[in-house]
């Protein structure tokens, strides 16, 4: 399988890292577990987060629910459990449970953040002197980003009641595909974005998202980082350079230190400002490791988030870079190996953490669309045909694509219904608890979401507007032109 389409399909279906270091509001607390509903109609427990409090309560992957807090979990909806297992951060929730064919047992849990598990093991960490680094990485063009066209004629909404959040949807055009849509999104109220496609005509990755999400009050930053293909033979000393171009990959060593591919790769340029700092924190991610090579047999992976801390105008700032770096299994003495689905936040200290779960739906939230799916894959197959000079001119890349429209338009739909039907195949649940985030239904095309947890009310209008408030009966029709549908939750344990 190809490993950038693996990373736009995973972006697609938003694939995200679940929040390491979360703390502050929402006060919403969890025991640290994912779960996923077996065929027989047991819940079982399908990944812990280490260190937390399901897993220092001696709860193991394979574990099945029986009861939370009294409540059989056989009466409870995917949602209902949800809710049963979250809670205040520090109170405390009490499991039934059974391992094999065990008498069933409890353990009494105290709810932490959501995505904070204590004991988390810092990498050893150099104070480096004061300075003001250069501006982080070269500022991606601006290019149009447009909302959907609304059904109606847009009208102004209501201001939103205080402690309430507006997103509002974009979307990033890519004029080299003949001007089509590539990406939706959606960012907060008065956040500001720029980006592009990035077209690698003489590479096997062949596009890369540059894109670029910040607030202007706090400083936030979300960034998408580029991706490569490396591949590496000690089988012609003298004719192969680090850093050449090699059948459309990097010739490189395999990298299994992630601080030091980050140093080697992003630093030197995207991410200059972090050159020659090791991370003061780390966090491995091996089930979503496992979900990036599960279609490439013999395949390793580690999915990793790093963080990272520097002064930026005589202010401290801190830094998460994640990403997922794959391995082929050696083969005629040449290594293949590729770093996938990269994303980088910064932010004043403390707003990453007080922000996680904002951040995760905004990552979360980011998908291509089918239609430019399509097109990178018809992209993919001319580049095979070895019409990679010819697709290097604007002009003759836009004409080779008009004769394959009738095509795209059929693949375009072909991967919306795939990614229709596998939405609910990914484990829901354990994004639920460990990320901060909820899971809801777009009532207008009926597919899935990502909102931040601790709100009590969520709305979305035509034009792709969602406000959620924390304020229990918040309605945003009363007073307002636009007309607004209640988001419902979707049930993370359904099949």
């Amino acid at each position: 399988m190809d490993p950038l389409l693996a990373t736009l399909l995973c972006a697609s279906l938003a694939l995200a890292f679940a929040s390491v270091w979360q703390s502050g509001p929402p006060a919403i607390g969890g025991a640290g577990f994912g779960l996923k509903q077996a065929p027989d109609g047991r819940v079982l427990i399908d990944a812990l987060a280490p260190g937390g409090p399901a897993d220092l309560a001696g709860l193991r992957p394979g574990d099945w629910l029986i009861a939370v807090n009294g409540i059989p979990v056989a009466s409870l909806s995917g949602t209902q459990l949800v809710d049963a297992i979250r809670g205040p951060v520090g109170s405390q929730l009490l499991l039934v449970y059974a391992r094999g064919n065990a008498q069933p047992g409890q353990v009494v849990v105290t709810r932490a953040a959501l995505g904070a598990p204590p004991g988390a093991q810092p990498l050893p960490f150099h104070p480096a002197p004061p300075h003001a680094p250069p501006p982080p990485g070269a500022a991606p063009r601006p290019l149009p980003f447009h909302p959907p066209a609304p059904d109606a004629p847009m009208r102004p909404s209501a201001p939103p009641p205080p402690g309430a959040l507006r997103l509002l949807p974009r979307t990033l055009e890519d004029p080299a595909a003949g001007g089509r849509t590539a990406l939706h999104f959606l960012v907060p109220e008065g956040w500001q974005a720029q980006g592009h496609i990035a077209w690698l005509h003489e590479l096997s990755v062949l596009a890369n998202l540059r894109l670029r999400l910040s607030d202007p009050r706090t400083g936030i930053t979300v960034e998408w980082l580029p991706t490569m293909h490396f591949a590496y033979t000690n089988q012609l000393p003298g004719l192969a350079y680090p850093g050449q171009n090699w059948m459309g990959a990097l010739f490189a060593p395999p990298e299994s230190d992630p601080a030091r591919f980050v140093e080697g790769f992003w630093a030197p340029q995207a991410l200059s400002h972090l050159r020659g700092r090791p991370p003061v924190a780390r966090q491995d991610f091996p089930r979503l490791a496992q979900l990036a090579i599960a279609k490439d047999p013999g395949w390793q992976a580690q999915t990793v988030r790093l963080r990272y801390t520097f002064d930026m105008q005589g202010q401290p700032w801190e830094e998460d870079v994640a990403f997922t770096l794959a391995y082929a299994p050696m083969a005629g003495g040449m290594a293949m190996w590729n770093v996938q689905s990269a994303t980088t936040c910064r932010a004043p200290r403390g707003e990453l953490d007080r922000n996680a779960a904002l951040l995760e739906a905004v990552r979360q939230n980011a998908h291509f669309t089918p239609e430019w799916l399509a097109t990178y894959s018809v992209v993919r197959q001319l580049f095979r045909q070895g019409l990679a000079q010819q697709m290097a001119d604007t002009a003759a890349f836009g004409r080779a694509l008009q004769q394959y429209n009738a095509h795209i338009q059929q693949l375009g739909q072909q991967l919306h219904e795939e990614r229709m039907h596998s939405f609910d195949r990914i484990a829901e649940s354990q994004r639920e608890y460990l990320a901060g985030v909820e899971t809801f239904t777009n009532p207008y095309t009926q597919q899935g979401m990502y909102l931040p947890a601790g709100y009590t009310e969520q709305w979305m209008n035509a034009r792709g507007e969602v406000v959620l408030s924390p304020s229990p009966g918040f309605n945003p029709n009363a007073g307002d032109t636009t007309h607004w549908l209640k988001l419902e939750r979707r049930d993370p344990m359904r099949s």
